[in-house]
């Protein structure tokens, strides 16, 4: 495994720039009002408006892909804390 003293400047920063990206996409919560709005929706979702049931599908498919999103962000950086362990500080 090659250190990352090894590793061209130009790459080392790519690489640094990469993990603060995918740590702050694996950290990232939904805003609490998003969170809220699609609770009191899908308390109601069998009675809702046809408006209501589009926004309630819409923050409902906006939460699954924010999730697979977090998802790989949080392998990609275990596999980056694999591949190169002495630029990716564990949690």
């Amino acid at each position: 495994m090659a250190a990352t003293t090894d590793v061209a400047p130009q790459l080392r920063k790519a690489l640094e720039g990469s993990l603060a990206a995918l740590r702050r996409l694996a950290d990232s919560e939904m805003p609490a009002p998003v969170v809220q709005r699609m609770h009191q929706l899908g308390e109601r979702k069998d009675t809702l408006a046809d408006m209501e049931r589009e926004e309630y599908l819409a923050l409902v498919s906006f939460w699954k892909s924010r999730t697979l999103e977090k998802a790989e962000a949080a392998v990609a950086l275990q596999r980056l804390r694999d591949a190169v362990p002495d630029l990716v500080k564990a949690p």
